[in-house]
């Protein structure tokens, strides 16, 4: 079983997607469940996960029809073998979700990050490169980005997180190789996650402006201030104001390119 939680959610089952799911809350609670594979949780705890906004009572029906309809779907799966991949078993005061052979994008991008970080503290630059490009591509949108629940946004603003130590990992590596047009789409990438990075648009001024392209200086130098003073009500730093004065006076051209053209 594969399972997606970046973007849409999606399960796939011996390469076949699972397209139905029953109606209530049952996928939700599968979705939980299985980010939380291999862990006891309490009935009340999947009861203020489901029902926030209701007090949970023992007696209650609603968990156990969600229950009933996680397992109808999982029982209609096709087996990937002998075993089922996904199992779900009953404690005294909750449930174990047991998953064998599962692979959960989630799972690969926090182990990235783990080693990624764990070779950038270690100097081992190449390796934390390479980890941290794995994690951008697992990266394919926020966490469960169409669906809103306490633990949902929790989870989302951390993977975020996550994404964006990355991605501006990968864009000062490329700033200190040379690499500008690396820089420029990092930049954009991580302006998808995170439109108020007053430092992404210092790079971009920087790069265009090394460039000579004036125009495309302007053009940040508009939006970062747009989006700073009109959606957060705060003025740039003066570092800003001094990148893009130094990139009008052409003080930021790259010498070596103006030779070559001359």
């Amino acid at each position: 079983m594969a399972a997606r939680f970046f973007g849409d959610f999606s399960v796939h089952v011996g390469g076949r997607p699972v397209e139905r799911w029953r109606a209530g809350k049952a996928r939700s609670l599968f979705q939980y469940l299985l980010v939380n594979r291999g862990r006891v949780v309490p009935r009340d705890k999947l009861y203020q996960v489901l029902w926030p906004t209701q007090e949970w009572s023992p007696t209650g029906s609603s968990l156990k029809v969600a229950m009933h309809g996680v397992r109808q779907v999982l029982q209609s799966l096709p087996p990937d073998s002998a075993h089922p991949a996904v199992e779900i078993v009953n404690r005294d005061h909750g449930y174990l979700l047991k998953a064998h052979d599962v692979w959960l994008d989630l799972d690969d991008f926090s182990s990235a990050i783990d080693t990624a970080r764990a070779a950038e503290v270690a100097g081992d630059h190449p390796n934390a490169h390479r980890h941290y490009t794995r994690a951008v591509e697992l990266y394919c949108g926020d966490f469960l980005a169409v669906e809103s629940a306490d633990w949902i946004d929790e989870q989302r603003a951390c993977s975020k997180a996550l994404v964006l130590q990355a991605l501006n990992y990968l864009r000062a590596d490329a700033l200190r190789r040379g690499d500008h047009l690396a820089a420029v789409r990092l930049c954009q990438q991580l302006l998808a996650v995170d439109p108020y990075q007053e430092e992404l648009y210092q790079t971009l001024m920087l790069v265009h402006g090394k460039q000579g392209q004036l125009g495309q200086v302007r053009l940040w130098y508009d939006i970062c201030l747009r989006r700073l003073h009109d959606e957060l009500d705060v003025e740039p730093t003066d570092t800003t104001y001094r990148i893009f004065a130094r990139a009008v006076r052409g003080e930021l051209r790259d010498r070596a390119r103006l030779n070559l053209v001359a």
